[in-house]
């Protein structure tokens, strides 16, 4: 039997070995993914969740956007998604705290999807076992990479405001990418979904507008200088669509008052110089991170063996282009921040920057990755090497991922509080059971002894009007827990 033959025989045992070996290595990230998303069902609402929650009693869903979009900024869609907790307990019956316990439950798989989605649609369309081994390892790279795994997993305010617009960014991204790199055209649905997609993520802040803006018209560009077919009209319709939501969003009677009375605000020089500044440092931070560093070694390892992408040295520009409209849009993020509050980017709105530029710069480094291998002679091993055929290389990679996940911010907090979350999650339920069946116009409610930082800032003691509105009680008196 010859050589060639003997190889064609071994083929279908390879792949099946290699099929296995990344199910096991993906394992790894989905774990990780599994314990944290759990804790979704340890989240309770806090201070700004029961003035939601109140004013939805009050007033319903409709109404109660219009006056937070009158009195409070024009940030449409979180303001819907935070009555979501409220409508569930409404509907059904059941305690609030059980209702936004849900609430997260669903964000956390919203999340995923949304970031699976975004990194499927980058890859060939048979892309291999390999896939969701990149799909889940991205998420848990973010997960644990995040400087607040509560703002972006635990408490709903933060994750309404950014992590929508995050995987809106992405997605669009991710679609402007994909076709500049095949040299096709968006077709119409993708079109129509980019442009409800960008109008909703719009929606939800006052710089996300902006980046989506900056895609589109990047995209086009990139079009003209690589003499790819315009088409314009799409484009178009996708930038109006995006304008019409950031326009509601900015121009709300609401923000210039909210502005107006923060000290430090409107300061243009200073929020150029403080934007670079604080920018710059939460860049170095991100490149130090385990888990950032253990993504970009996967992504690295896979670009070299991926042989369904011919190698392409035109993908040295896209790379560079993508690159730097990330990092533009990101300070942009800072600026705007700066500009609004006088103050640095707080810790939830930098969870959109970290999806946004790992999601970005992911997409750089595959695209030059390629590029080298069409310009230099790399060893001939490596060069017919198929990631989907190697059983060695999940393994390689499942070993960094579960290191570079273990040493991560994100699992060292929780080792730390671990055995903080239950008792927190018991007092939770304890307090609403007290509120929801004690008859007393007054009702005294011990603070939470346990206060791990995954799950709270904040205690009852924070906007208690709210709290006792919400409950229907005239007033409640917070006190220190039981030694």
């Amino acid at each position: 039997m010859s050589s060639d033959a003997f190889t064609l025989a071994e083929r279908p045992t390879r792949i099946g070995k290699a099929r296995v070996a990344w199910t096991v290595a993906s394992l790894i990230p989905a774990i990780f993914l599994l314990v944290l998303f759990a804790l979704s069902f340890f989240a309770a609402p806090e201070h700004d969740d029961f003035c939601i929650a109140t004013e939805f009693a009050r007033s319903g869903l409709v109404a109660t956007v219009v006056n937070l979009y009158n009195q409070l900024s024009g940030r449409v869609v979180p303001f819907v998604l935070l009555q979501i907790p409220a409508a569930i307990a409404s509907a059904t019956g059941i305690s609030v705290v059980l209702a936004y316990s849900l609430t997260m439950a669903a964000g956390a798989i919203a999340f995923l999807t949304g970031t699976s989605f975004a990194i499927a649609r980058t890859r060939p369309p048979i892309a291999g076992p390999h896939l969701v081994f990149l799909a889940l390892g991205f998420a848990a790279a973010v997960v644990g990479a995040t400087p607040s795994i509560r703002d972006l997993l635990y408490w709903l305010p933060a994750f309404a405001c950014y992590v929508p617009p995050a995987l809106a960014s992405i997605l669009i991204l991710g679609e402007c990418v994909r076709a500049l790199d095949r040299e096709s055209e968006f077709s119409a649905r993708a079109t129509w979904a980019m442009v409800i997609v960008g109008f909703l993520g719009a929606l939800c802040n006052e710089f996300t507008g902006v980046w989506l803006v900056v895609m589109i018209v990047s995209s086009l560009s990139a079009r003209h200088f690589f003499g790819q077919k315009l088409q314009i009209d799409r484009h178009a319709l996708i930038a109006i669509a995006i304008l019409i939501g950031w326009l509601i969003v900015v121009t709300a009677k609401s923000n210039s008052v909210r502005m107006a009375g923060i000290s430090g605000s409107g300061d243009l020089a200073r929020s150029l110089h403080d934007g670079l500044r604080v920018s710059l440092a939460g860049l170095r931070r991100f490149f130090r991170d385990p888990a950032i560093i253990g993504w970009f070694a996967t992504v690295a390892a896979l670009s070299l063996t991926d042989q369904m992408r011919p190698a392409s040295a035109r993908a040295a520009l896209l790379a560079l282009g993508v690159t730097v409209v990330c990092l533009a849009c990101c300070y942009f993020e800072y600026f705007v921040h700066a500009f609004s509050t006088g103050g640095p980017l707080v810790e939830r709105a930098q969870n959109q920057a970290l999806i946004f530029i790992l999601f970005g710069l992911t997409l750089s480094l595959s695209l030059a990755i390629r590029a080298c291998r069409a310009k230099f002679r790399w060893p001939r091993g490596l060069r017919e090497t198929d990631a989907s055929h190697s059983a060695a290389l999940p393994v390689v990679l499942a070993v960094v991922t579960a290191v570079t996940l273990y040493l991560s911010p994100t699992a060292s907090l929780l080792r730390r509080e671990g055995s903080e979350l239950y008792p927190y999650w018991r007092e939770s339920v304890a307090r609403d059971s007290l509120l929801s069946t004690s008859r007393e116009e007054v009702v005294v409610v011990s603070q939470h002894r346990w206060k791990p930082e995954i799950l709270m800032t904040a205690d009852v003691s924070i906007a208690t009007s709210c709290v006792a509105s919400y409950y229907g009680k005239t007033k409640v008196v917070p006190v220190d827990p039981d030694p």
